[in-house]
């Protein structure tokens, strides 16, 4: 037998027991054995279960298959059929709304409508309604107090934390180290799956001044979660439950990932697992100023603030109408010395989308098990408001 054989099968019976011996009770072990996050990952965590309304709310119905043929842009720059797009890219499930009326529904690639889809990043944009709500019931004071007035051993980690407030924190302004990348020592993995997301963010030096820079960051949600347990005194999957999940009449069941049984931090930047037409109802939320059936669930001073923008939130290296702010990303257009926004938009990895058009009155959901054959899904969605008629659920 030859050296090169030897040395290969000593490499491979030396992975084949490092694999065996992980634990997924461990970052290392779950970097190993779960690899790649995919949208069935909510199988892989423990969860904070929510059971299904006894009072749903429904969408009325009234779809248009004509929709189907519309002509949209791929990768190549060409123009295909949109329900072709939906079977070639990945797509679970596409929706739109308007006017509370759903024109177009598909389920594709195996799902079906009460196929379970994890939100991945549009988490975030959820997180933040959950922090209006605090923010409304006065358990955080105000969206500028220090993060250390609740979490005070972050001085201990870096004493420049005492200059991060929470606001840095919805911005992506914060700071905090995020080394954005996915090999075991990058911060992405790490934010993902580490069993002990406290004790993670209590390691984390602050990369840069807070409020200069902005910069992507998945443990900003976890440190606004971290902020939310402190004052509500319950996980924040259950404070999400009583506020807005058992308002929203939810067709189907959900839940919300952990970080482990052990810690029980509730995974907010990634973990929010239910329907694709229950997800529509946070952009009827929007939609409807944060009202539902008559009942203001957040109020109209925090979701001004949130989609209140100016030349300091736009993202010109991306887009030059892209805006961040409180965890959504807001498309807008400068009116004169205003801004008149386009549409507003929770975004996930492996193309889960929640968009929102405020003038339209439209909602699309999309969600995925990837993002082949597409560049942009924002360009679709906008060829498809642009296609659906004025007089749609009129």
């Amino acid at each position: 037998m030859s050296k090169k054989l030897y040395i290969s099968l000593f490499f491979i019976a030396t992975i084949s027991i490092l694999y065996t011996s992980c634990s997924t009770k461990t970052y290392l072990g779950r970097f190993i054995k779960w690899r790649a996050s995919d949208i069935e990952d909510y199988k892989k965590f423990p969860k904070y279960k929510f059971e299904a309304s006894s009072n749903p709310f429904y969408f009325f119905t009234k779809l248009d298959e004509k929709l189907n043929n519309i002509e949209v842009t791929n990768s190549k720059n060409e123009k295909v059929e949109l329900l072709d797009i939906l079977k070639n890219s990945g797509t679970t499930a596409f929706l739109v709304i308007k006017n509370d009326t759903l024109i177009f529904e598909k389920y594709l690639n195996g799902y079906q409508k009460n196929s379970i889809n994890t939100s991945f990043s549009v988490a975030k944009s959820i997180t933040s309604l959950i922090t209006g709500v605090a923010i409304d019931e006065k358990l955080i004071q105000k969206v500028n107090d220090p993060v250390v007035k609740y979490i005070p051993e972050l001085i201990g980690t870096d004493s420049r934390y005492k200059n991060v407030v929470i606001s840095q924190l919805l911005d992506m302004r914060s700071g905090i180290q995020f080394k954005d990348h996915d090999l075991p020592w990058g911060d992405k993995p790490k934010a993902y799956y580490s069993p002990n997301l406290r004790e993670r963010i209590l390691e984390l030096p602050l990369e840069y001044e807070p409020g200069i820079k902005f910069k992507y960051n998945s443990y900003n949600p976890i440190l606004i979660g971290m902020i939310i347990e402190k004052v509500t005194r319950v996980p924040p999957a259950k404070y999400f439950e009583q506020k807005l999940w058992n308002e929203l009449g939810m067709e189907y069941s959900g839940s919300w990932s952990l970080d482990s049984k052990e810690s029980g931090m509730t995974k907010m930047e990634s973990g929010l697992n239910i329907r694709a037409i229950d997800f529509a109802k946070f952009g009827r939320l929007l939609l409807n100023n944060g009202n539902w059936n008559g009942k203001q669930l957040i109020s109209n001073n925090w979701l001004n603030y949130s989609f209140s923008i100016s030349e300091e939130y736009k993202l010109s290296e991306y887009s030059n109408d892209l805006f961040y702010r409180n965890f959504w990303w807001i498309y807008a257009n400068k009116k004169g010395t205003d801004y008149e926004i386009q549409s507003i938009a929770g975004t996930g990895h492996l193309g889960q989308y929640l968009f929102i058009y405020p003038k339209e009155k439209i909602i699309i959901v999309r969600m995925g098990k990837r993002n082949r054959n597409v560049d942009s899904w924002r360009t679709i969605f906008q060829e498809v408001v642009n296609k659906i008629d004025n007089n749609h659920a009129q």
